[in-house]
């Protein structure tokens, strides 16, 4: 969902789009991992008892995860965890995001909010197959505040690293510069240092430079206003801090390889990067709510020219993991 001044339905942030997503990778055998944004799930269900309107949302999103998952499709941990403070009121979420980072939160509430969460999400999943986290906004570090809570309910693998990412507003805050160059690598307590029989394994997303010529030219798409560029959520997002705005907007940035609307368009040359670096391993993302129907189309017209490409989950990186070479597309929710 959204977290700006209006959230939007579950309809459109999130079943609508993830539904057409799935169509569009089904003929290329596409199994995607979709991290769930269990805080909702779960603040949908406490406050249900308020409105006809939450009661529908919560158990159409109850059966799209029960879908997803009879698809084939696995559903992994991501965590808000401003929805602790989120409440209905008035037919709207008031949005609280003084806590948008988990660390906000005491240590021994972080292991309760991490087994409470994995609990709900364990629902609609088979046994022992949650075992991955990405962090709500990428607000990661220090990870050693996290490591326990992760390690005890079965968390064994984190994918929120992304190449020379790095964010300064008051909500998103993580710096994953000097991150090791690799496909994946273990660690311990900081996932930007390896360690050779580290407790956890790092899966990052796939980055790529973007100049300050693609947000000027979103901006011009946006005016537009074009029907194709029209995201699939029916809410606002959290406005960009200022400086981070004006970093994208002067000088060459990084961004996380994704499908989410005009991203999309430097799918095939972040491909090319990866292949030219000898990296077999090429995580994409993509929010439901963001996706467009241009996304899709890229994302169709990019898989029917790669078929030697195979999807394959969180789980597939588990022990026994790395005896081959395996090119890899996932996606998230």
């Amino acid at each position: 969902m959204f977290f700006g001044r209006r959230t939007g339905s579950v309809e459109h942030c999130l079943v609508e789009p993830s539904e057409a997503l799935c169509k569009a990778v089904h003929p290329y055998g596409g199994k995607l991992s979709f991290f769930v944004d269990v805080g909702f799930l779960l603040r949908l269900a406490a406050e249900a008892g308020k409105s006809d309107v939450l009661r529908r949302e919560y158990t159409e999103l109850c059966r799209h995860l029960e879908r997803l998952q009879q698809q084939g499709h696995e559903l992994q941990l991501h965590i808000h965890p401003h929805w602790e403070d989120t409440r209905w009121l008035d037919g709207n979420w008031q949005i609280d995001t003084q806590r948008y980072r988990l660390h906000d939160f005491a240590e021994d509430q972080i292991t309760e909010i991490v087994s409470r969460y994995c609990k709900a999400l364990a629902a609609f999943c088979p046994t022992g197959s949650i075992c991955a986290f990405r962090a709500g906004g990428w607000v990661l570090q220090p990870f050693s505040k996290l490591a326990g809570a992760l390690a005890a309910n079965g968390i064994e693998i984190d994918s929120t690293v992304f190449e020379n990412g790095q964010s300064e507003s008051d909500t998103h805050l993580f710096n994953f510069c000097g991150a090791p160059q690799k496909s994946f690598w273990r660690f311990d307590d900081d996932p930007l240092l390896e360690v050779a029989q580290g407790r956890f394994l790092e899966v990052p997303i796939a980055a790529h430079p973007v100049t300050p010529a693609f947000f000027w030219k979103l901006a011009f798409f946006r005016k537009l206003g074009r029907q194709t560029d029209k995201a699939f959520g029916d809410g606002a997002a959290i406005p960009l801090g200022r400086n981070d705005l004006l970093k994208k907007l002067l000088s060459r940035t990084w961004s996380v390889v994704s499908i989410d609307g005009r991203k999309v368009d430097f799918l095939e040359a972040a491909f090319e990067r990866y292949t030219r670096l000898g990296r077999n391993d090429f995580v994409v993302i993509g929010h439901p709510k963001a996706l467009t129907r241009h996304s899709i189309r890229r994302l169709e017209q990019f898989l029917a020219t790669r078929r030697d490409l195979r999807f394959v989950n969180y789980q597939d990186y588990r022990p026994g993991f790395g005896t081959e070479v395996r090119p890899t597309y996932l996606a998230k929710d």
